[in-house]
């Protein structure tokens, strides 16, 4: 018998993630449905899918982050989704303070949960680059449930309608801000975003997928080109002056020199950063 009235599926987004996903699966409950969606065709995550009985959706390439999310959605039965990176662990009776959440804070879009990593040390999503930093929360951590300005994508959960009204993630975004754009949409068009202090999710962070300097290229471009891509959207002004400045320092960082992945990661951001100007250059 389920231990939620409410069905709960959740949508992880994998690449090149065998070795972190199994520890999320074993802190997930039996009844819940489970679908990986795997944009880097690995062979040892098919096996974990398997194992463990999850639906497992494997793309031919590499269709982004957000376009991942949606496909997961589109094949989810639950009344409630929940997007977690697969470096993730649920800890005991997290799901029902969640589920919880939703009842007490019935206006509410789309919640996260208090995310804590491997030493307890909790994360708290405060600030965007997208968000006026008028907007910007406090640095103190919230000790009960709290409205906030925006969400952190390591964990969203979220009802299946609300996540509909939005169209889902933005599939333009494919790595990198897609959680504040959805965030903004969501406060917009929906209702208010709520942390939840008595759903805890451990996240390893940094070990969703592989750390090998090509991972960082991908990463580096990718991150270039999403923010370049959603200040634009959402009206900021200076984008292309911003972001080339930004780039610029990373690249004459004294860390290009002792780091292979931070050459890679910042040398990628500003290739990101002009093609994603020279990408709008070309459509206006």
């Amino acid at each position: 018998m389920s231990l939620f009235k409410e069905s709960i599926s959740f949508v992880v987004v994998c690449f090149k993630s065998s070795e972190a996903l199994k520890s999320l699966l074993l802190s997930v409950p039996k009844e819940i449905e489970v679908i990986l969606v795997d944009n880097s065709q690995d062979e040892e995550t098919r096996e974990i899918a398997k194992a463990y009985d999850c639906l497992l959706l494997q793309n031919k390439k590499n269709i982004g982050f957000g376009a991942a999310c949606n496909l997961g959605a589109s094949k989810a039965t639950g009344d409630y989704l929940l997007f977690v990176n697969p470096d993730s662990e649920i800890l005991p009776n997290s799901l029902e303070e969640l589920i919880k959440a939703a009842r007490n804070y019935p206006n509410a879009s789309a919640f996260n949960p208090r995310i804590i990593n491997q030493a307890g040390k909790q994360s708290f999503k405060r600030r965007s680059v997208l968000l006026s930093k008028s907007e910007w929360m406090s640095r103190t951590f919230p000790s009960s449930d709290k409205e906030v300005t925006v969400l952190s994508g390591a964990a969203i959960f979220i009802k299946k309608e609300n996540f509909l009204k939005v169209s889902g993630f933005d599939e333009k975004i494919f790595l990198y801000h897609e959680d504040d754009d959805i965030s903004i949409r969501l406060k917009n068009e929906v209702g208010p975003l709520f942390y939840v202090h008595n759903a805890v999710i451990k996240h390893v962070g940094g070990s969703s997928s592989s750390r090998d300097k090509s991972i960082a290229a991908i990463k580096g471009y990718h991150m270039g080109r999403s923010r370049v891509y959603s200040q634009k959207k959402h009206n900021h002004k200076a984008v292309t002056i911003k972001n080339v400045f930004l780039a610029m320092i990373q690249v004459f960082s004294p860390e290009m020199l002792f780091s292979e992945r931070k050459r890679a990661k910042y040398v990628s951001f500003l290739k990101g950063v002009f093609a994603e100007i020279n990408l709008l250059g070309s459509i206006k």
